[in-house]
């Protein structure tokens, strides 16, 4: 039987989504909780890998085992074996061909700063924390730049093992909420750090470094030293994938 699981986890002390040596992995926890429910041991597919440090209001995922259980047997018993900072949201029986990362339509990303001038203990593990109040009508300005099919080289991290640069954005907004700026991105796939990598340079231009106007410019000079910094990894978050 193969099973769709959608996830919400809290990134901040894993390695990320993959089974990596060098510590704790969402894709690790939840092949181990896989076992210890079916007996079976089994490799858990994503829809696409997670970074160390970022977070997933839905990530899906999928797997393959023999042992007959219902949907809500699948749903709790994964979440009695998992950590607490990853919880299966829902779990459905789905066809042998579905495919988590093939599959994809759609994927959001969310990547939040908070301006206000102090630390915050209760959402900084959720934002990058900047200090001066930042133009979020000038980030938005910008970020109509990546919307369409283009080459992302600019925006495209060293060790990338991604065949090409070329995606494609169907929409990308900058909003503010009291003391947070949110930049939500929707695409069909990403390349590694590019979400970030726009986050470093869309901070540039919120801060009066660069105008809205040149974000253009570096993509078309595809080239990454034309970009702005990676962006922790802590003010991202996947927030939803979606599937024809």
């Amino acid at each position: 039987m193969r099973w769709r699981i959608d996830l919400e986890y809290d990134g901040a002390g894993f390695v990320g989504w993959q089974v990596q040596p060098n510590g704790p992995s969402i894709q690790g926890a939840l092949e181990d909780a896989v076992e210890r429910l079916f007996g079976e041991r089994v490799r858990v597919s994503g829809s696409g890998r997670t970074d160390a440090g970022v977070h997933a209001e839905q990530q899906v995922a999928s797997f393959v085992v023999e042992t007959i259980r219902s949907e809500k047997a699948v749903r709790d018993g994964l979440n009695f074996f998992l950590p607490r900072q990853i919880a299966v949201i829902g779990a459905v029986r789905v066809r042998e061909d579905f495919d988590p990362r093939r599959s994809v339509k759609t994927k959001c990303y969310r990547y939040t700063w908070m301006d206000r001038p102090t630390r915050s203990p209760l959402h900084g593990s959720r934002v990058w924390h900047v200090r001066g109040r930042l133009d979020e009508a000038a980030m938005h300005q910008a970020v109509q730049a990546v919307v369409g099919t283009r080459d992302f080289t600019s925006l495209r991290a060293a060790g990338c093992q991604a065949l090409h640069a070329t995606r494609t954005i169907s929409a990308a907004e900058v909003q503010r909420v009291d003391d947070q700026v949110m930049l939500k991105i929707r695409g069909h796939g990403f390349l590694r750090h590019m979400v970030r990598i726009l986050a470093g340079t869309l901070l540039d231009v919120g801060q009066g470094r660069i105008p809205a106007e040149q974000l253009e410019p570096i993509l078309e000079a595809r080239d990454r030293f034309q970009a702005g910094m990676t962006a922790p990894a802590q003010g991202l978050t996947l927030e939803s994938v979606e599937y024809e």
